[in-house]
């Protein structure tokens, strides 16, 4: 499954890592470097991704490897670049 910040060139990348981070910040309410469970949904919500509620709950447990509850940055970039 492709998502909407794909990319094909390094400048590209930078962009969408920019953009995705910036999309990050601004859902990480509490400014703890983690996302929970309802700040993720908010993350996909304001991409161009259409999850349910369920789907993101299965994505959350698969991007949160430590299981700590909450996913950081460089998992969510992770799991983004697998899917591009």
């Amino acid at each position: 499954m492709r998502n909407s910040l794909t990319s094909g060139s390094v400048s590209t990348s930078d962009r969408i890592r920019a953009r995705l981070r910036a999309n990050f910040d601004s859902n990480d309410l509490n400014h703890d470097g983690g996302l929970t469970l309802g700040e993720f949904i908010r993350v996909i919500g304001s991409s161009d991704e259409a999850m349910t509620a369920e789907e993101c709950q299965t994505v959350f447990d698969e991007i949160d490897i430590n299981g700590d509850g909450l996913i950081d940055f460089a998992q969510l970039l992770g799991w983004w670049r697998e899917r591009a």
